[in-house]
C-alpha cells in the first residue's frame, strides 16, 4: 500500500492527488467527504501514482547542499542581475537568493528579486532569460504581450528558452 497524507480543504470541491518532489503522497479531499473516500481513490490511482513517483529523481538539492553553495549561488546569480539591470535601465530594492523548490525566481510589487540557488546549476543562456524574466516583472507586473515584448528585446529566443526551462527540474 502506498503511504500518502491527507488534506482536508474547504475549498476544493473534488478529491486530488499532489505528489511532491521529495515523492510525498497528498490526497486533497473536500472537509465534507470521509476519509475512506481518499484510500478508495489512492487504490484506484495505485498504478498511476507508482508511474509518478518512478519518474522523480532523487533530490539532491538538500540543506546541506544548498549551505554549501549558497554564496558562491550569491555572486553568481547577483552579478547577472547587476549586469541586466544596467543594460535594461532598471533598479531594483532588495535581490535574496533562496533555497526554493517551486520558482526559479519571482519579482515582488516591492521591487524585490528572489531567485532560487539552483538557478547557478543551468545552462548561462536559461539563467539570464529568468533574471531577464524577473527584471522584466519590474516594468510589467504581469504576462501581457507588453511583458513579453520587452523580454524579447533583451532575450530574442526567450521562446526556446521557456521550453527548455520547463525542462529542467527545480526541485
Amino acid at each position: 500500500m502506498i503511504s500518502y497524507t491527507i488534506k482536508k480543504s474547504p475549498i476544493v470541491k473534488r478529491v486530488s492527488i499532489r505528489i511532491n518532489a521529495d515523492k510525498k503522497v497528498v490526497v486533497t479531499i473536500p472537509r465534507y467527504v470521509p476519509q475512506y473516500v481518499a484510500k478508495q481513490f489512492v487504490v484506484s490511482k495505485q498504478d498511476w501514482i507508482q508511474e509518478q513517483l518512478a519518474k522523480i529523481p532523487e533530490n539532491i538539492y538538500t540543506q546541506q547542499h544548498y549551505l554549501e553553495h549558497r554564496d558562491r549561488a550569491r555572486g553568481i546569480i547577483t552579478a547577472r542581475v547587476v549586469y541586466w539591470a544596467e543594460v535594461m535601465g532598471l533598479s531594483y530594492s532588495r535581490l535574496s537568493i533562496r533555497n526554493t523548490t517551486t520558482r526559479w525566481g519571482s519579482c515582488s510589487s516591492k521591487r524585490n528579486l528572489n531567485f532560487s540557488y539552483r538557478l547557478m546549476f543551468l545552462e548561462p543562456e536559461l539563467m539570464d532569460y529568468v533574471v531577464i524574466h524577473e527584471l522584466a516583472h519590474l516594468v510589467e507586473m504581469n504576462h501581457s504581450k507588453s511583458f513579453w515584448n520587452i523580454v524579447s528585446i533583451y532575450c530574442p529566443d526567450y521562446k526556446q528558452c521557456k521550453i527548455e526551462l520547463a525542462q529542467q527540474h527545480i526541485s
